[in-house]
């Protein structure tokens, strides 16, 4: 939207947009950067908050990449639990930034960052090569491992490079897990994705669903993909406990997963009531706050010392 460049009669303060015309093209350039962002049919009107935000955007998208070749992202993990011996039985693994000056950074800050400079991918596998030592770290310890899930985006699902990446970071059968979210294996016309899903199975890497319940997933998407596990999204997860017709609900789904030999993940095992009460609604396992929060590699090689040393006392 832009302004007549004439001031009022007789006003003594300054045009509320310059006159001067590369300022004009300038602002209403990022009035349309913002438009196209946000999606179709959007009008958008240039203001100095806008623009801050904008060089803001910026600003971290430039820290964002430095950070990426500097190697200063790492991995957490959050341990995932069998329902009923409270095992660790894998983990997932999330993303952290270390940043030189601003210290530990959670994903909420620069995940969007990320996806809109086209570098989330890149994230997704920087942070896989960080897990992938950090494992070999560990067994060269003596530890057993058990299998690590990350999170893998659209874009890299659809690259058709990822099976020959693999193959060159030696990932061996049932070490890894890849999470997908429902709304990346809903549209038939991603060849590349069903493509590298097959290419993944035929490597023994699982395929997880993320956060089903969430977005648009159909038993008939299920059908087709024939995941290894499935984790049910912690807004379904978290009322079941004070809410009749959220058990119902959270049962049916169990119910689905099971007549497809689909595991089933609860995320958001925020207490231990509902521990119990997913183990007894016939989740696999459990992960959450309850369970386990996200540690670096030093505490989770220190819990899975802990379990093996209990498993072999167990045994004696």
């Amino acid at each position: 939207m832009m302004r007549s460049c004439v001031p009022a009669a007789r006003s003594a303060s300054p045009p509320p947009v310059a006159c001067n015309i590369a300022s004009l093209l300038a602002q209403s350039d990022i009035a349309l950067h913002r438009a196209k962002k946000l999606g179709r049919g959007r009008v958008e009107v240039y203001s100095a908050q806008l623009k801050a935000q904008l060089n803001n955007e910026q600003r971290v998208g430039r820290q964002f990449a430095h950070g990426l070749e500097k190697g200063e992202f790492i991995p957490y993990y959050q341990a995932q639990v069998d329902a009923r011996t409270r095992r660790v039985v894998g983990m997932e693994v999330l993303a952290r930034w270390r940043h030189p000056k601003r210290g530990l950074i959670l994903p909420g800050e620069f995940i969007k960052v990320a996806g809109s400079i086209g570098r989330l991918d890149d994230l997704d596998a920087a942070i896989l090569k960080a897990a992938l030592k950090d494992r070999r770290i560990w067994m060269r310890q003596g530890v057993h491992v058990p299998r690590i899930a990350v999170n893998v985006s659209a874009a890299r699902l659809s690259d058709p490079l990822l099976i020959d990446e693999l193959q060159h970071l030696d990932v061996q059968p049932d070490m890894l897990s890849f999470e997908l979210l429902e709304t990346i294996f809903l549209d038939d016309s991603e060849d590349d994705v069903f493509s590298n899903v097959a290419g993944l199975k035929a490597m023994g890497i699982d395929i997880e669903i993320d956060d089903f319940g969430s977005g648009h997933a159909s038993i008939i998407g299920l059908v087709k993909l024939k995941p290894r596990r499935m984790k049910i999204d912690r807004q379904l997860v978290l009322p079941t406990t004070t809410s009749r017709e959220q058990k119902r609900l959270l049962r049916s789904i169990i119910d689905i997963a099971k007549a497809l030999n689909i595991e089933v993940i609860a995320e958001g095992v925020e207490t231990l009531e509902h521990a119990k009460l997913l183990t007894r609604l016939g989740c696999d396992i459990l992960q959450g706050y309850a369970i386990a929060y996200p540690v670096p590699a030093a505490d989770m090689l220190a819990r899975l010392m802990q379990d093996q040393e209990l498993d072999l006392v167990a045994q004696h």
